[in-house]
């Protein structure tokens, strides 16, 4: 059974722009997908959609059996660990307070205003800095840190959601070429010991071609590629990346 099954959704913003055509995937669980394409070509509205950070303009979204609804949307974001570009930490508080603000979306609403933490909430966020390797950075300010270090504790706070799936939104295209290859290969590890699907948008071919079970190939707001990395020939991947107004031109991150 797949784990989230989207069907029909598309998105239309108030300016009449259609980011993202009427689609219809299924993400299995422990399942490392890639969403591949240039930018702008629809990749993080996909992934908002599916977080519920968008609403879609048709179409609906089951998360582990659950359509997704303004009444279930709590329940099923619980599921749904999110990752960002530029990492959504408070920059002011330290490393162990980030991580436990993943707990709370399986508590009372008025737990995050209070920072309401228990000794179970502590253990959790322990055991999710270990398993991104930052135990020795648990106390100091985020701002403090390296951004892959940062990108590290946003991967540790969404572990200690306990989701079924990590989205991840472009996780790497602030960081240099190293920190990406060991941030991605961390999701992947994740993503294979702890039996947590990924989903994660990226324009880096290169990195989607070393780390993906499967790549979907986004083009101005429409799926045109899904299949495994080694079916995406240098056809293929010139569809992914063609541009009406303009001659192909591969973006490949170095």
């Amino acid at each position: 059974m797949p784990l989230i099954h989207i069907e029909q959704i598309s998105k239309r913003y108030s300016n009449n722009f259609l980011a993202l055509h009427p689609t219809t995937l299924t993400i299995d669980p422990c399942c490392f997908t890639v969403i591949l394409g240039p930018s702008g070509a629809g990749k993080s509205t996909l992934l908002r959609t599916i977080n519920g950070l968008e609403q879609p303009s048709t179409g609906k979204i089951t998360v582990d059996g659950r359509q997704l609804t303004p009444d279930s949307m709590q329940r099923s974001r619980a599921k749904i660990g999110m990752v960002f570009q530029q990492f959504n930490l408070v920059g002011r508080l330290n490393v162990m307070t980030n991580v436990l603000t993943g707990c709370l979306y399986h508590r009372p609403w008025y737990t995050s205003l209070l920072y309401l933490f228990t000794k179970k909430d502590y253990e959790l966020a322990h055991w999710a800095l270990d398993r991104v390797g930052l135990t020795d950075k648990a106390w100091e300010r985020a701002d403090q840190l390296s951004g892959g270090q940062q990108q590290r504790v946003g991967i540790a706070r969404a572990l200690a959601q306990r989701p079924k799936v990590i989205l991840a939104d472009e996780p790497v295209a602030s960081l240099d070429p190293v920190t990406s290859e060991e941030i991605m290969g961390l999701l992947l590890e994740i993503c294979r010991n702890e039996q947590i699907a990924v989903v994660a948008s990226l324009h880096q071919v290169n990195l989607a071609m070393r780390f993906a079970d499967r790549i979907i190939g986004l083009n101005q707001g429409q799926v045109v590629f899904d299949d495994t990395p080694s079916a995406l020939s240098s056809d293929m991947l010139q569809t992914v990346y063609q541009r009406e107004d303009e001659n192909f031109q591969m973006e490949m991150a170095h």
